[in-house]
């Protein structure tokens, strides 16, 4: 009796244990049930929300709203840490670029730079509050620690940063590009005092706009009279361009350079410790046999190679002979940057900076990626860098300037020189070239004339275009619809770009120079029309400002050599130098008075602008320069 007792007391404890499994697995379903609800609701909900919304299009270079993103998508932001001493690494800069202070580039180390600014706190405070939150995931930190990125659903940072995520197209980008960006965010108040800004969040993606070609058009390749993309030679080219053609021996001439140093010289050792880098995106390659037959043909040593910067180890960096071949408007600007910096300054060690279209956010990545490696890296920066991408400032957020102007600061103590391209599409910029809502020019109406960024940063020096010289004519502004100069080839295809700066306010040494209180941008102006490149085994020519950057680049490498074999400091920040009273004595610059940039690339639309004048103009800066006079009054000045 007591063993049966026994027993059903056992039973009944199992069928006890059975009841609360199965309740629990009931709640646990409607749990999941009421989950799944709510998941359905918030998209609902969300989805309400982004009918309802209205976007400005042209504060983002013609990027629009396609639809709501989903709460559980993940998404990469950069944060960006509140750096330490902004105003006293200001002072700094302008007093190691002052030709007039007695500690003129008297450079520092990467050590010292970074030590100046480093916010441990901040970032440490950005790490607690990270923490607390589902799903976040650190994924790095730059080794200045001015930055870290993290990774977690949309759902997280929309709660953490008060924030709405949309997912946004543009016409131009290709088919599947999409930008995850929210209209606007806030700060915890854990975060306010740590954290900068943060990236990958409200800048938008400078869409595929490069340098531009007869041979070449956004919808891909038009065939020359013989059927072909370009031509076979370089004198079949000339030929057929006329005496504009640009190359490199005709750049040594117009611009007074001296000749390539002979293999083994001194001359060509001294060039070996310079380093000169340029930047690529927008799915950019270059090619390895067409720098070969470009080299070959106007007798450039091919010793050197281009040495990769991210992502692949040293050798051909970003390099696709079938890709340009097959694809040549993916490598337009690539080529033309590698051919022309190496054709300048050939000794000198360059590298290649390469940022992926399909990983990656362009000019934002830009800063997160290439600028804290340039400045904050575990290397010492290159000597002189060029940038022949921008967007116009009204698209460019508060914190992308804020960003690019410290390390900007933080490179120019370290004896770095950056050239940045003015654009393509006068004052106006491209956004003046799309049509919104049936109208031309609404975006200048709306926004005013722009100056495209990071040309118009306070440290770099802006590089627009000219057009005469390499036909032995006048020098004067690169614009397709000039009637002052008679062209007997081609008109160019693009316009200086310029302007003032709505962003950055007019530094000292621009000082009564214009009465604007904007930073005027561009500094300077080279020949920027019928470039000579190979391109997909033949030969095209290419207009831009991006042409003249690269070639500023190289040929400052040829005088920081000279500065390095005499045991002297690296060139630097040229602004300060160029804009002073010395400059004008020396008459280092040929001043360019003819032309203007009140219309667009292929002179389509004409918006407004401004006309070239004597002394600095916002079309060509303060002209086109003199190597030689340049290189004298770099000698002359300093230590």
């Amino acid at each position: 009796m007591k063993k049966g007792t026994t027993a059903g007391a056992g039973e009944e404890a199992r069928r006890r244990r059975r009841r609360r499994r199965g309740q629990r697995q009931q709640q646990q379903q409607q749990q999941a049930k009421h989950s799944k609800q709510q998941q359905e609701k918030e998209e609902e909900r969300r989805e309400a929300e982004f009918s309802e919304t209205e976007v400005d299009v042209h504060l983002r270079g013609g990027w629009s709203v396609k639809s709501r993103c989903h709460g559980a998508e993940l998404h990469v932001l950069d944060f960006v840490v509140q750096p330490l001493n902004v105003t006293a690494l200001r002072d700094l800069a302008m007093d190691r670029t002052n030709p007039a202070s007695p500690n003129y580039r008297h450079w520092l180390s990467r050590e010292e730079v970074v030590a100046m600014t480093r916010n441990d706190a901040g970032l440490s405070a950005l790490r607690v509050e990270l923490s607390q939150h589902d799903g976040v995931e650190v994924l790095h930190e730059s080794i200045g620690g001015d930055f870290l990125k993290a990774r977690a659903p949309i759902r997280t940072w929309e709660s953490l940063l008060e924030a709405k995520f949309y997912s946004f197209e543009h016409p131009d980008a290709g088919p599947g590009r999409e930008l995850l960006r929210s209209l606007d965010y806030a700060l915890p108040d854990a975060l306010k005092a740590h954290v900068g800004g943060i990236i990958n969040i409200l800048d938008f993606d400078a869409p595929p706009d490069h340098v531009r070609s007869e041979e070449l058009n956004a919808t891909g390749v038009e065939s020359n009279a013989k059927g072909g993309l370009g031509y076979p030679s370089y004198e079949a080219l000339a030929r057929a361009k006329g005496p504009s053609t640009l190359s490199p021996p005709k750049l040594r001439r117009i611009y007074e350079m001296p000749e390539i140093a002979e293999r083994g010289s001194e001359q060509a050792k001294q060039h070996l410790k310079t380093t000169q880098v340029v930047y690529g995106t927008l799915n950019q390659h270059w090619s390895p046999s067409d720098r070969t037959i470009f080299e070959a043909t106007f007798g450039i040593p091919q010793d050197n190679y281009v040495r990769q910067l991210k992502g692949q180890e040293e050798g051909h960096a970003m390099s696709g002979d079938e890709r340009c071949r097959t694809s040549p408007q993916d490598c337009t600007e690539a080529n033309l940057d590698v051919q022309y910096i190496m054709a300048m300054s050939p000794w000198s060690k360059v590298g290649y900076w390469y940022v992926p279209q399909a990983t990656a956010t362009g000019l934002a990545t830009f800063l997160t990626d290439f600028m804290a490696t340039m400045a904050d890296g575990d290397e010492n920066p290159p000597q002189v860098i060029s940038i022949s991408y921008g967007m116009p400032e009204a698209s460019v957020p508060k914190d992308a300037l804020f960003t690019f102007e410290v390390f900007a600061m933080k490179l120019t103590l370290q004896g770095v020189t950056i050239f940045v391209a003015s654009g393509d599409d006068g004052a106006a910029t491209f956004l003046a070239r799309r049509q919104f809502h049936g109208q031309d020019c609404l975006a200048v109406k709306l926004l005013g004339l722009q100056a495209m960024w990071p040309a118009s940063s306070q440290w770099v020096t802006g590089v627009g275009a000219t057009i005469g010289p390499a036909s032995s004519r006048p020098e004067v502004v690169c614009q397709p619809n000039f009637t002052g100069i008679r062209y007997d080839e081609a008109e160019p295809l693009i316009t200086s770009g310029g302007g003032y700066s709505q962003a950055f306010q007019r530094p000292v040494w621009q000082d009564g120079r214009f009465g604007q209180t904007g930073r005027g941008v561009p500094d300077v102006a080279l020949v920027g029309h019928a470039y000579a490149v190979v391109l997909g085994g033949e030969w095209v020519t290419f207009d831009g400002t991006s042409a003249p950057a690269p070639v500023l680049a190289g040929m400052l490498s040829l005088i920081n050599s000279e500065l390095l074999a005499a045991g002297r400091p690296s060139v630097g920040f040229l602004n300060q130098l160029i804009y002073s009273k010395a400059a004008q004595e020396r008459k280092v610059f040929n001043d360019i008075t003819k032309g203007d940039n009140r219309c667009g690339a292929r002179g389509y639309p004409c918006c407004g602008g401004y006309d070239a004048t004597e002394g600095w103009d916002p079309v060509t800066g303060l002209g086109s320069l003199s190597w030689q006079k340049l290189r004298d009054l770099i000698f002359a000045t300093g230590h």
